[in-house]
This record gives structure tokens, C-alpha cells and sequence, in this order.
């Protein structure tokens, strides 16, 4: 039987017209976008093309978009350059959050963990779907503070509303488009200092865009929508999935399952049973699946995202995460579902 693949939130195949956009581009476009001669500016016109494409499908304006080559680096120019600009005052995150938020947010003095709201606080850090859990979360209404939305597992998946917040990350690689590129939102306005200095993309981030990468992300954002209804559909499959493993296994269960959570992410505890392990032996049967954020891949600690949700360690320890693609299949799933049965 082929390869079957339960690990969409970690990363997605790139969708075949962004492989295209970034062949076509590495063999047509490779001059510099900052160059001034005309194969410079051609490769300028292809960039800017894209940054209006892409600023439409998230309805904000092409100039509030920067490109970065993460949602990491995008996430450390955000947070980094408002500390400069709003010094000592403190900000709030949810404990819950993705590495690559929570540890640039290390280096302030006054860090807070969500729902505590310090008097004072200047920043709130809110992830809009956990990478792990796929529990959907929504910002806190914080008067006169910078709000930043982690949206990249929501991307694609969920709608995404950028009203209640002052800037947001979003990455490529999670919609169908090539790893290489991600985006980086900030409202007007915003309190903020350059950390990474460089005339490329209105001098907020300095270095040569990856202009093959930013292509293939336009690419991948073309079929968002249907992408994002594929997605939807994928409820009642992965519904029905939980049902039939946790009526099979009554101490087996299901984080978040009663919760507003992603359509294709199912985080479900094995009690008694190493999730590591599990992995493990899935992998040798052919299933692609995972013990949590691919991030702390050969961590030997349990995942915080669970045990801050009040989990005890043995639990977290024992958790897997299943997360489909737009387009996996009934068979797929009912195949997961009796390979589970027979290894657990």
C-alpha cells in the first residue's frame, strides 16, 4: 500500500502550478528585484504583481506586506522591532504558542501569560488556530496595546479575520506553496523599529527576496478558497475518525473536541501508550503522522502546548496529532483508523 500522509499541519505537498510559478521563475526571473537595469525591474514588476495578488486575497493594501523567508523571521522582525520601540512595557502571550513566537518574547523584561492582562501591557501575541491541538482562539480586546495574530495554521483552513488585530504572520509552506516564503502584516502606523537593515522591501527587512518562492506562494494563494472548502468538508471525516477509535479504546480521548478546532486536526490522547512510540510504528506501517509541532522533533520534554491546557505530563506524553490534506479520502482515513486499532 502507498505512503499515506496524516501530518498536513507540519508542512503540505506545494500545489503543482506553485512547483511551476518557481521553475519558471529560478529560469526567467532570476535577475535581482532591486537591480535597476531591465531585467532587474522585470523581476521588480513580477514581485510587486505578486504582493498585490496576495495583499487582495487577505483584503489589506499590497504596502503592508512584507516578505520574509519564515513565519520564524517574520515573528522576530514583529516582535523584536516593536520591543525597541516600545521599551520596557510589558506584553502577553498564550503559553500555548508556537517556539517561534514565545522565545523572541523571552528577551522582554515584563512578559505575561494569557489570560493575565498587565495594567499596562503594550503587545498581545495570539495564535488564531494551535499548531498542535487545532483549537481555534480569538483575540483579546486590549485597549491602546499592538495585537499580533499567528495565523499560519489557520491560513487555508479556517477564515482568517485580520479586523482585530494590528499585524499578523502567515506562512507559505502550510497552503500549498513552497517553503521560502511567508508574509509578514502590519497595520499602518505601528510602533515599530527596523532590526534588519536593508533597502529591500521598503527597508522593514533587509536581504534579496526570494523572488522564485514569493511566486510560488501567488501561485498556492490562487486556490485558497477552494482549498479553504476542501478543508471544511474534512470535519465530519475526521469526526467520524475519533468516534470509531475512542469507542474501540475507551480510555483513548480527544483535546479540544467539544471546542471550536481546525476542520483537519485531530490531537487525541492514547493512555497507557507512548505516543513516541506509536509514531514510530505508524511510520513503519506507512502512516505519516506526528507526536506534535515538527519543530521539537527529538525533544525527549512533552509538548507545552498540551500540558499548558492542563494536562499532566504522562498524558502529553502519550498525545498524537493527525492532520489531513484538503483532499484526503474516506479509504485513507478508515485505513488509519484500523492500522490504529491493530497497533494499539
Amino acid at each position: 500500500m502507498p505512503r499515506l500522509y496524516f501530518d498536513a499541519n507540519a508542512t503540505t505537498p506545494p500545489h503543482p502550478e506553485a512547483v511551476e510559478a518557481v521553475r519558471s521563475a529560478m529560469a526567467e526571473d532570476w535577475a535581482n528585484p532591486t537591480s535597476t537595469h531591465r531585467e532587474g525591474q522585470r523581476a521588480r514588476f513580477r514581485l510587486e504583481e505578486a504582493r498585490r495578488e496576495i495583499a487582495a486575497s487577505l483584503g489589506v493594501e499590497p504596502g503592508e506586506l512584507v516578505f520574509c523567508a519564515s513565519a520564524t523571521e517574520a515573528l522576530h522582525l514583529l516582535t523584536r522591532g516593536l520591543q525597541a520601540a516600545l521599551g520596557d512595557r510589558p506584553a502577553a502571550v498564550f503559553p500555548g504558542e508556537h517556539s517561534a513566537c514565545l522565545n523572541p518574547l523571552r528577551d522582554w523584561s515584563r512578559l505575561a501569560w494569557l489570560p493575565e492582562l498587565p495594567p499596562d501591557c503594550a503587545t498581545v501575541v495570539q495564535m488564531a488556530a494551535n499548531n498542535e491541538t487545532g483549537l481555534l482562539y480569538t483575540m483579546p480586546a486590549v485597549p491602546d496595546a499592538v495585537r499580533i495574530k499567528d495565523c499560519c495554521q489557520a491560513w487555508g483552513k479556517v477564515p482568517v479575520d485580520l479586523s482585530d488585530c494590528d499585524a499578523a504572520v502567515f506562512s507559505g509552506h502550510k497552503v500549498g506553496g513552497p517553503r521560502g516564503a511567508a508574509l509578514l502584516w502590519m497595520r499602518p502606523g505601528l510602533p515599530w523599529e527596523i532590526v534588519m537593515e536593508g533597502p529591500q522591501e521598503r527597508r522593514r527587512r533587509g536581504g534579496t527576496e526570494d523572488l522564485p518562492a514569493i511566486l510560488g506562494l501567488a501561485a498556492a494563494v490562487r486556490h485558497l478558497p477552494e482549498r479553504g472548502a476542501r478543508n471544511a468538508a474534512l470535519a465530519p471525516l475526521r469526526d467520524a475518525f475519533e468516534a470509531e477509535i475512542t469507542a474501540w479504546n475507551r480510555g483513548f480521548g480527544v483535546i479540544g473536541r467539544d471546542l471550536p478546532r481546525l476542520p483537519n486536526t485531530s490531537c487525541m490522547l492514547f493512555r497507557g501508550r507512548s505516543g513516541e512510540a506509536l509514531q514510530v510504528a505508524l511510520d513503519l506501517a506507512g502512516f505519516a503522522v506526528s507526536t506534535g509541532s515538527a519543530c521539537h522533533s527529538g525533544s525527549v520534554k512533552p509538548s507545552h502546548a498540551i500540558t499548558t491546557l492542563g494536562y499532566s505530563l504522562e498524558d502529553a506524553r502519550s498525545v498524537l496529532r493527525f492532520s489531513l490534506l484538503p483532499d484526503a479520502l474516506p479509504g485513507e482515513v478508515e485505513a488509519l483508523a484500523a492500522a490504529l486499532k491493530r497497533l494499539t
